[in-house]
């Protein structure tokens, strides 16, 4: 619903400047979805299993990596929507500077965190953190554009 409310609000703007940031934003949340809606799956198909990793089930082990590649990805559809959106808003004029770096800047420690994800695995380092920060300031950026869509609205009602 998000998604269509800011494609709903921007699409006008960029057809007239013959762009699609919203559309590749409104993408990246369908993706982020359909993935999130996979890892749901796999957890809810690891827990009617009694095997651990660690006893050497090949088919836990399997849905174990199939879990974590999708959670990656879910972060880097994250990411996508971020850019979209972010960039989408700012051409736009809907959003603030500081509101569209705060997508930027979300977007890229969401996309370092998953991508990165494998090389760092169960690492204590303080580079889990990366993907938390990241997520973090989505959540401010999100509440913030829903106060910018309710504003709008409340001003364009009769």
């Amino acid at each position: 619903m998000f998604g269509a409310g800011v494609v709903s609000v921007l699409w006008g703007s960029e057809r007239r400047r013959d762009e699609a940031w919203s559309l590749l934003g409104l993408a990246g949340l369908v993706l982020q979805n359909a993935a999130f809606a996979g890892v749901i799956a796999i957890r809810l198909a690891l827990t009617s299993t009694t095997s651990t990793v660690t006893e050497g089930n090949g088919a836990t082990a399997g849905l174990w990596a199939l879990h974590d590649a999708l959670f990656a990805l879910n972060a880097t559809f994250l990411a996508l929507a971020l850019v979209g959106l972010s960039v989408g808003g700012l051409r736009a004029g809907l959003i603030r500077r500081w509101h569209g770096r705060l997508g930027l800047v979300s977007a890229a420690l969401l996309f370092a965190s998953a991508t990165l994800t494998t090389w760092f695995f169960g690492r204590t380092d303080a580079f889990g953190l990366l993907g938390l920060v990241g997520w973090l300031l989505w959540v401010v950026w999100i509440v913030a554009y829903g106060v910018t869509l309710i504003r709008l609205n409340r001003e364009c009602a009769p």
